[in-house]
């Protein structure tokens, strides 16, 4: 009777399962195989035409004809690192100054996640009105204050990516801020109490104490946003669109050209396998970096 009992619940069990691995295997797996086997092909829908087996051709020009692809790579691997560094330099001063006795400090929690909290498509709207070289509001300041010629934020090929740059430092240190911010709220106050004892400073207790604490959690912090800035897509498509030329084209948005606008699906599935394998290889470095720290 027990063994018929448990049975029945294993029967049970899988109801409750199936769905899920089913909504899985549809969602998430056939898409993955599917796109791996047509990036063997070349096959563009706008032309209707059959698909042809190409074998490696594809990911072989990726590596060795493909100026574009590596001008994209080159720009977003620039953009994560200088980006998520200043974040993190910034968010880290902002959360050592909110963790002191300081007045209105819930008001500034509030005002720094504003950024964060707005819709990144709406961030780059904004943005891009803020950065026109006529109308906009951050040249008119400028010249009215200090007299600076207008800049070409967006038109220059040299200024242009560090415009974006600008807008996901506005955006994301918050995150760094809040996280920062709650792992020093955790630590014990008492390390700090016998530092002092000991006649450390301020600044040598935060580089003795307070940053070898939070060494595993900034190195999280890094992952996250390292892999969430080399996906960068809204804030091209919403304030540069890529240009002007190629110069601010993240590979994401080289990848979305390529299959949505140019319609050839076999080439974008490859770029998206490369680009897969880049993000993986990039985030079991900084994990492996990460369990070493610790």
């Amino acid at each position: 009777m027990k063994t018929k009992f448990f049975e029945k619940i294993g029967y049970v069990k899988w109801c409750f399962l199936l769905p899920t691995l089913i909504f899985l295997m549809a969602m998430a797996i056939f898409p993955l195989i599917w796109s791996l086997s047509l990036s063997f092909f070349r096959w563009k829908a706008a032309a209707a035409l059959p698909k042809t087996f190409l074998g490696f051709l594809n990911y072989y020009q990726i590596f060795f004809k493909d100026a574009r692809f590596w001008n994209s790579l080159r720009f977003t691997i620039m953009y994560a690192v200088i980006g998520v560094s200043i974040e993190l330099f910034l968010g880290m001063g902002l959360a050592n100054l909110l963790n002191g006795k300081i007045k209105f400090r819930n008001f500034f929690r509030i005002l720094f996640l504003l950024p964060m909290a707005s819709p990144p498509i709406a961030v780059a709207f904004i943005w891009r009105m803020l950065f026109h070289p006529d109308q906009g509001v951050i040249n008119k300041i400028l010249n009215m204050s200090f007299g600076i010629v207008p800049i070409k934020w967006l038109t220059s090929a040299k200024v242009a990516p560090f415009s974006l740059i600008i807008v996901d430092i506005w955006e994301w240190t918050p995150f760094m801020f809040l996280a920062l911010l709650a792992a020093l709220q955790s630590l014990p106050p008492e390390i700090y109490d016998a530092a002092s004892v000991d006649g450390a400073s301020k600044r040598q207790a935060f580089l003795h104490i307070t940053f070898p604490l939070l060494l595993p959690i900034v190195t999280t912090l890094v992952l996250l946003r390292g892999i969430d800035s080399f996906k960068l897509f809204d804030l091209v498509f919403g304030i540069t669109g890529g240009g002007p030329g190629i110069s601010t084209e993240s590979l994401s948005y080289y990848i979305y050209s390529v299959g949505l606008s140019y319609f050839d699906v076999g080439y974008a599935c490859s770029l998206s396998w490369v680009f897969l394998l880049l993000t993986l290889a990039i985030s079991i470095f900084l994990i492996n970096r990460l369990r070493k720290r610790i």
